[in-house]
């Protein structure tokens, strides 16, 4: 079935994409939540003005996404944390622990889900960790993790 995106649905497409889709997927969940309408012909001019929007929007933004990648990459994120004295965390430092700092010491919110990790931080140091600030565009932040509290 062919459908219309409203919003951008990861793995997907962006808001104004028309894709193929199997039936049940468009009928039990993209169009129920309201992520997408059927590809009718007066739908395709609804699409079209759905994409010119979002590449405007886009275009905005990445100016921004360019200042934030400069902020992040100057200056390390410090994370504390319970360690042994081989420099082995009890825990472990995820995505959630990153945003907090962020937050913290930079003033700066980004959703969690935008620091993608395999594995969480489990050693002390200074780690690199990639950044999804927009879609054209990712930053590499240093996490610093210190043995603390």
């Amino acid at each position: 079935m062919r459908v219309i995106l409203k919003n951008d649905v990861d793995k997907l497409g962006a808001a104004g994409d028309i894709v193929d889709v199997a039936d049940g997927y468009a009928n039990n969940f993209l169009v129920p939540r309201n992520l997408a309408m059927r590809a009718t012909g007066g739908a395709a001019k609804d699409a079209e003005a759905l994409r010119q929007s979002r590449l405007k929007r886009e275009a905005r933004t990445l100016a921004d996404a360019r200042e934030l990648k400069a902020t992040l990459e100057a200056v390390p994120v410090r994370v504390t944390a319970k360690a042994g004295e081989d420099g082995t965390l009890y825990g472990s430092v995820g995505n959630s622990a990153i945003v907090e700092g962020l937050r913290d010491q930079l003033g700066i919110r980004i959703d969690r889900r935008r620091i993608p990790m395999e594995r969480p931080l489990k050693t002390l140091g200074v780690h690199p960790v990639d950044v999804r600030i927009h879609p054209e565009l990712s930053a590499t932040l240093r996490v610093e993790v210190v043995p603390g509290g």
